[in-house]
């Protein structure tokens, strides 16, 4: 059971100002020592109670080697004012006008049917959300960049009351000091540092705390979570495990996570086994393409070859790749059912929060005579041709 640990305050992250109306009453609230949701599977984030309405949310290890970074976001009702010494970001609930930086933020606001406080994206080619995209043709969400091409005017002219973003090595320090230029208020969300596919999912729970929908997403993540545990029972009892590898060379260099992975964890949890398992870690590491292709002349089950679309391009990439059993037997599966014109892959925007339709298509994947007549087949995964 993970440890449940009082909130410390932290040195601030960023400046934040709570505008009030003139004419409210407001108060300072008081930090009570309980969480006010307690997650079951996601490390990087709690969610602490105050004596009144509003709620501080602390976010930890928002990237690779952030392990010692700390940030909190004091989500305010009724006008209350953070506690004593608190020098995170405010912000009110609900949130009315967001900006999201990656496209599994618009799968979480989905989810809570919230997608209305969109008004930004970094992007837009590569998000999947119906609704998002016609408000993005229509005019009322704009594309903000990203990177080093992030429109800092048009940002601003947004006037969001948060920012979702995201760091990989470490802050983006080029953005995130902008932000604090002009006074953008914004917030890291770490899900893509959780190592298994139902801690990624519950990060559902602090959006639905900036939505005020925090009972609706704790409801909608248990139903997830209860039926990836039946699927994960049922494949616990196929007597098979075949044997999985991931990914595909990229200039002959092929990265291939460690055991602890949330990819790993998936095939593990659909009765397979991985074979580049023996590296106790959650980090990709690179290993030669000869190496690779030693290890892959074993393996039953190729899952997610990059960008690749059918057999073909497989072989044109790398003759060797022909001999290989799994692509003899035509057993190889990408998560490319589900793209956007301009590349983008839902697999990697709502496949964060839909963990069990991800873990059914992996089954699929891996025992095919495990499909159902009359069910529907797989949603995020196809077979190559």
């Amino acid at each position: 059971m993970r440890q449940t640990t009082k909130i410390r305050m932290l040195p601030a992250v960023w400046a934040a100002t709570l505008l009030l109306c003139g004419c409210a009453e407001t108060s300072t609230v008081r930090l009570s020592g309980e969480e006010a949701y307690v997650p079951r599977h996601a490390e990087g984030y709690s969610i602490y109670a105050t004596d009144g309405a509003s709620t501080v949310i602390e976010i930890r290890n928002p990237w690779q080697g952030g392990d010692s970074v700390r940030t909190q976001l004091f989500v305010s009702r009724g006008n209350e004012l953070p506690p004593e010494g608190f020098d995170g970001v405010t912000v009110a609930a609900p949130v009315q006008r967001a900006v999201c930086f990656s496209s599994t933020h618009v799968a979480f606001l989905d989810a809570l049917d919230a997608t209305d406080a969109i008004r930004g994206v970094s992007g837009a080619e590569y998000i999947s959300n119906k609704k998002v995209r016609e408000r993005y043709r229509e005019g009322d969400i704009r594309d903000v960049g990203y990177d080093t091409n992030v429109n800092y005017e048009l940002l601003a002219s947004l006037r969001p009351d948060i920012v979702f973003i995201y760091g990989v090595g470490g802050e983006n320090t080029a953005v995130t000091d902008k932000f604090r230029e002009l006074h953008i208020p914004f917030v890291y969300i770490g899900e893509y540092m959780e190592t298994t596919p139902l801690g990624k999912a519950e990060w559902l729970v602090p959006f639905g705390e900036l939505t005020d929908r925090r009972e609706e997403a704790a409801a909608l993540f248990t139903d997830i979570e209860t039926r990836y545990d039946s699927l994960r029972m049922r494949a616990a009892a196929f007597a098979e495990r075949p044997s999985v590898m991931l990914n595909a060379p990229y200039r002959d260099v092929w990265f291939v996570p460690g055991d602890r992975s949330y990819m790993v964890r998936l095939i593990e949890d659909a009765g397979g086994r991985y074979i580049f398992a023996g590296e106790e870690s959650s980090v990709s590491r690179p290993i030669s393409g000869e190496a690779a292709y030693l290890a892959a002349r074993q393996a039953d089950v190729w899952l997610n070859p990059n960008q690749a679309g059918n057999i073909g391009e497989l072989k044109t990439q790398n003759p060797k790749f022909t001999d290989i059993r799994c692509v003899e037997q035509r057993r190889v599966y990408n998560c490319t059912r589900r793209k956007t014109p301009g590349g983008g892959s839902d697999f990697w925007e709502s496949g964060a929060l839909h963990a069990d339709r991800v873990l059914r298509d992996i089954i699929l994947c891996l025992h095919p005579e495990a499909a159902v007549p009359d069910e529907e087949g797989m949603y995020y995964f196809e077979r190559l041709e």
